[in-house]
């Protein structure tokens, strides 16, 4: 269903396209009041017709371009309007838009009427999808973004609760650098392939408070990897401890 509103959405663009290059482009028909603006005529927005010599060649000027019958700006006049019917022009460029003139209009409408179908299928179509994966996380809840949330939560805590009974630096390094490791490689992408899950529980702006939450935390337990790799001990512990401090405003935001 998602692909017939793509479809209905970009043939509606392309028609509503085309039928608003006749807006401003108005049929010359056999009836003068076509082209009346109020107490006057529509004026031209472009040159139309060309002049002709006797023998009916179109007369051009000394830089080669052809003489339009009618200058930009003429008003539209009956007069006008018989010269350029006279001359066999079918349609003028104008400057003023009327609804009435317009030729495409309905058709312009109907693309209307198809670009906003198809956004409703394809909204509907993207509904139907969170709720189908809000509902197979709930059935395989080891695989959700809240398990991995989670999980993420208590390699944060396990760090700072192990680290200070490791007998040296080399062990605490070990240990900030595997447990993280699974962080970054596995858990976080979770988080970030489940965000249509997230969005289902929490909305857009409660999905946006939390990921801001989240990626402080996130950033604090890569600090705390890139302290470890680079033998910074110290600065390590105090990223684990700070990643810690920032658990319960993601787990509060999680809901």
């Amino acid at each position: 269903m998602r692909l017939i509103g793509y479809l209905t959405m970009t043939t509606s663009l392309v028609v509503g396209a085309i039928a608003t290059t006749t807006a401003y482009v108005p049929v010359l028909t056999g009836d003068d009041a076509w082209l009346a603006v109020g107490p006057g005529y529509a004026h031209l927005n472009a040159p139309a017709g060309a002049e002709r010599d006797a023998t009916g060649a179109l007369r051009v000027d000394d830089a080669g371009s052809r003489i339009a019958l009618v200058e930009t700006g003429t008003e539209l006049t009956p007069g006008v309007q018989a010269q350029l019917r006279a001359a066999g022009v079918q349609r003028v460029r104008v400057k003023e838009f009327s609804l009435a003139r317009w030729q495409y209009a309905w058709l312009f409408a109907v693309a209307v009427i198809g670009l906003v179908s198809g956004g409703l299928v394809v909204k509907r179509d993207a509904r139907q999808e969170v709720l189908r994966q809000v509902a197979n996380a709930s059935a395989r809840p080891q695989g959700s973004p809240q398990h991995a949330v989670r999980q993420i939560v208590a390699v944060a805590q396990s760090l700072q609760r192990d680290l200070p009974n490791m007998s040296s630096d080399p062990d605490r390094v070990r240990a900030i650098i595997d447990r993280i490791d699974r962080v970054q490689k596995e858990l976080s992408l979770q988080v970030t392939d489940g965000r249509s899950v997230l969005i289902g529980r929490l909305g857009l702006s409660g999905f946006a408070e939390f990921m801001t939450a989240f990626s402080r935390l996130e950033r604090t337990l890569n600090r705390a990897w890139s302290a470890a790799a680079d033998g910074v001990v110290d600065e390590a512990l105090s990223c684990v401890d700070e990643a810690v401090e920032y658990a319960p405003e993601v787990e509060k935001k999680l809901g």
